[in-house]
């Protein structure tokens, strides 16, 4: 399982270098959207959700999605937000399990 820590330091490594380049930033679904939240709080940018038009004051546009297997999800998403940039936070080879989906946080 992918700890809330180890995805924010692996989130912190992915955007290192995007700090200035990007504007805004939405996320893909429920996952997605963590990441964009994340990302919005880091970068100290707008956080827009994922299908709304992204003006174009806060352009560059980053699409990012909390993991990658065939990249279809990531790709789809960036041509409907008209994405500048899309970058996933964790490149797998098989389904991970993530601190948020754990049935240990299920209420």
């Amino acid at each position: 399982m992918i700890t809330e820590r180890e995805f924010y330091q692996a989130l912190k490594e992915t955007l290192k270098g995007m700090k200035g380049k990007v504007k805004s930033v939405s996320g893909p679904g429920r996952s997605g959207a963590i990441a964009a939240v994340y990302t919005s709080h880091l970068l100290k940018i707008p956080f827009i959700s994922h299908g709304s038009p992204v003006p174009a004051n806060i352009r560059p546009h980053l699409v990012i999605d909390t993991a990658l297997m065939t990249g279809r999800t990531l790709r789809k998403a960036a041509r409907k937000m008209n994405a500048d940039f899309m970058i996933a936070v964790i490149k797998e080879d098989s389904r991970q399990i993530f601190w948020y989906e754990s049935d240990a946080n299920v209420l």
